[in-house]
């Protein structure tokens, strides 16, 4: 397996959705009811069954910490200086700080496993422990805050973040892992199976989200997390790595990890949260795209250990 037989059925459903929409095929209605399905029931199974059996090894989270979490977090702080740009609404302000911090995790799963088959997976389950309830905590934050008007916002957020489904499967994936609490093969199975259909029912509706007429209408919403996603952030675990001579296989996957595009579940969080929908729509299809040029380098850097 190659790069591009990892990356080409991304783009070919995301092109699938736009069409669909575009026939409105089969009608209206049914975009709005993939994108809360994916929201409340696929991507928390997806996440809840990948934190449940993950292998934890606790040596190697003061690793993550160093070398996955601070260039992400360094990322996500350089988008607060969108806001000062009087063009950049609060909305898209979110998507950028989504599409900074955020990333494909099972795109970077199927490629550390294919870099890594003895020991890719393990390393990269500690890494999801560590990122995936943070950055689903910090985005649905900063959706709750900017998402919509100041002057609209709640003052119970707190309420909408501990509700948030993403969070929740965080917990009880974590929860379940560390009690060690067994459940019934045949319930695992299932769970598996639903997950893995998050992320091409997804990719549908962020094609199906693309308004090609005002795509990239916004450069810098869509170039300055996106710069930042796709070259400062791995080449900081690059160098991190680097100077804290981290063991070969770790640089790898957090390289590999720091690499990918934003999540694809981006867009359904900013959808259902209030945020720039169709902006974030835009930024995940940039990256993905770009990421074919992208990730080839810091493939080769990563295998340079």
């Amino acid at each position: 397996m190659n790069l591009l037989d990892i990356l080409t059925p991304l783009y070919l459903l995301i092109g699938l959705g736009f069409l669909l929409n575009k026939y409105q095929f089969p009608n209206k209605d049914f975009w709005p009811g993939i994108e809360r399905m994916s929201y409340f029931v696929l991507f928390p199974t997806l996440i809840f069954v990948a934190l449940i059996k993950a292998e934890i090894d606790l040596s190697l989270i003061g690793i993550i910490v160093l070398v996955v979490l601070i260039p992400s977090s360094l990322s996500g702080l350089l988008q607060w200086l969108g806001l000062l740009s009087p063009k950049l609404s609060s909305p898209s302000f979110s998507s950028m700080f989504q599409g900074a911090v955020r990333n494909n995790t099972v795109v970077s799963l199927v490629i550390v496993a294919w870099l890594l088959p003895d020991t890719g997976l393990a390393i990269m389950s500690v890494i999801i422990l560590v990122m995936v309830p943070m950055n689903n905590f910090l985005a649905t934050f900063v959706l709750l805050r900017y998402g919509r008007p100041s002057t609209a916002v709640s003052a119970s957020w707190w309420k909408g973040l501990v509700a948030n489904p993403l969070i929740i499967a965080c917990f009880l994936g974590l929860s379940f892992n560390i009690l060690n609490i067994d459940l019934p093969r045949s319930f695992i199975n299932t769970a598996d199976f639903l997950g893995r259909s998050a992320l091409p029912f997804a990719l549908l509706a962020v094609g199906a989200g693309l308004k090609l007429d005002s795509a990239f209408k916004n450069k810098f919403m869509i170039l300055f997390p996106s710069i930042s996603k796709l070259l400062i952030v791995p080449l900081l675990s690059w160098a991190l790595c680097v100077l804290f001579e981290v063991e070969r296989d770790v640089a790898m996957s957090a390289i590999v990890f720091g690499s990918m595009p934003t999540a694809v579940s981006c867009y359904i969080l900013a959808k259902q949260k209030g945020g720039d929908a169709e902006g974030m729509a835009q930024i995940i299809t940039f990256q993905t795209l770009m990421a074919a040029f992208t990730l080839p380098l810091f493939l080769v850097l990563a295998q340079q250990f």
